[in-house]
């Protein structure tokens, strides 16, 4: 233990030092992509009995199996609820966790992309970090930090799990409300994580959720002595979070699930930052997703409960509009943004205690240089006619 607190120091150094440009929305710790993509991750949990499973997809437009599921790398238990995923800074293994047992599922991908092996499994969770209910693993120089719903039993407060990048535990930094998502500026020193609920209310049917218990609060961290500096309130439910990407941008978006908003987060010369609403959305919205152009001149937003997506224009960060919108996808959730800029890709499932809608698919939008979009009506996945039975799709990595 005391070498790996010897390393976290030494890693901590390098956090502010620089950072690569990864995809859009990506920690700007990993390895970039800089070719187009060729095979996409999706993590998958069945509908039915069985295991949830890594589903390799072919996305290489020069293929002949184009838009076909090529495998599927399942991990030998059931149950998990299948959620988010992340790389390693080395973009070599994938990291996904599991909403409702809070294990985690460790693949290689680097030794053969297209045939990613599981070669850890973590059961223990909130016996070694005192945490459960991981959400989304986010890498930093050989560390993943995956943000925890809740203490040990399912309810309370959660916080941050810090493992290294083969899944040897290091630290629990604990937090006062739910975390559900992490982003990193690295120039500032700074990292924000956005908060939801406990994993004993997100593992319940929707109709059993209690108001009184969402989270409304966004935390500021000082990354390096991974400390909370500053707490930002605003409405209820603030899921994804995106830091602008032009170097020193001090500025940035979240999603309010339930409050049906977008909020912007500023820095000010003084190091301290302010919460303000950018823009009310529909009623019934029901914000899943938040993705960003490579430009940093348009966001794009998932609403679940009114199965579209729309594209917002940033270019004049304080006074964002609606710029443009895709409908038609029933239930749209989780996104994926290309480096480029010119493609995004669509799941539509939640989590099973949420879905209302069985027609679980993955999606593709192209979009223009000007930020208008287009679903490609040939890229269209079928998970509700999987082979083995209906699975939802949920979150996914490109390589």
């Amino acid at each position: 233990m005391l070498r790996l607190k010897a390393l976290s120091c030494a890693l901590a150094g390098t956090l502010i030092a620089g950072a690569a440009t990864a995809e859009t929305c990506l920690s700007p710790y990993i390895k970039s992509l800089k070719q187009p993509e060729k095979v996409m991750y999706l993590w998958t949990l069945p509908v039915g009995p069985g295991s949830d499973f890594l589903a390799v997809i072919d996305v290489n437009v020069a293929s002949p199996t184009y838009g076909k599921i090529l495998k599927k790398i399942e991990v030998g238990s059931v149950g998990n609820e299948a959620h988010h995923i992340g790389y390693t800074d080395d973009r070599g293994k994938i990291w996904a966790a599991a909403l409702n047992t809070s294990r985690f599922f460790i693949f290689d991908v680097k030794t053969d992309p297209l045939n990613p092996k599981l070669i850890r499994t973590i059961d223990n969770v909130p016996q070694l970090t005192g945490l459960s209910g991981p959400h989304t693993p986010y890498a930093i120089p050989g560390r993943m930090l995956i943000s925890m719903a809740s203490g040990p039993d399912g309810t309370g407060p959660g916080g941050i799990a810090e493992f290294t990048n083969d899944g040897d535990f290091v630290a629990s930094h604990k937090a006062p409300n739910h975390p559900y998502e992490t982003v990193i500026k690295p120039e500032f020193n700074r990292m924000i994580t956005s908060s939801w609920v406990e994993q004993k209310t997100f593992m319940s049917p929707l109709d059993k959720w209690d108001p009184k218990r969402f989270s409304n609060t966004m935390l500021v961290w000082d990354l390096k002595a991974r400390k909370i500096v500053q707490e930002l309130k605003g409405d209820p439910i603030p899921l994804a979070a995106r830091w602008a990407l032009a170097p020193n941008a001090a500025y940035g978006y979240s999603i309010s699930n339930a409050g049906d908003s977008i909020w912007m987060f500023r820095r000010r010369s003084d190091g301290s930052f302010t919460y303000t609403k950018a823009a009310d959305l529909a009623k019934g919205c029901a914000p899943g997703d938040l993705r960003q152009s490579p430009d940093d001149k348009y966001l794009y937003l998932s609403c679940i409960g009114l199965g579209e997506v729309q594209a917002w224009d940033i270019s004049r960060p304080d006074k964002i509009r609606l710029h443009d919108t895709v409908q038609g996808i029933v239930q749209a959730n989780m996104m994926h943004m290309t480096n480029d800029g010119k493609r995004l890709y669509v799941t539509n499932s939640a989590i099973s205690t949420v879905d209302y809608s069985p027609r679980y698919a993955l999606r593709l939008i192209h979009v223009g240089p000007d930020g208008k979009m287009k679903q490609d009506p040939f890229f269209h996945i079928d998970f509700s006619k999987a082979p083995d039975g209906p699975a939802r799709s949920h979150d996914m990595l490109l390589n």
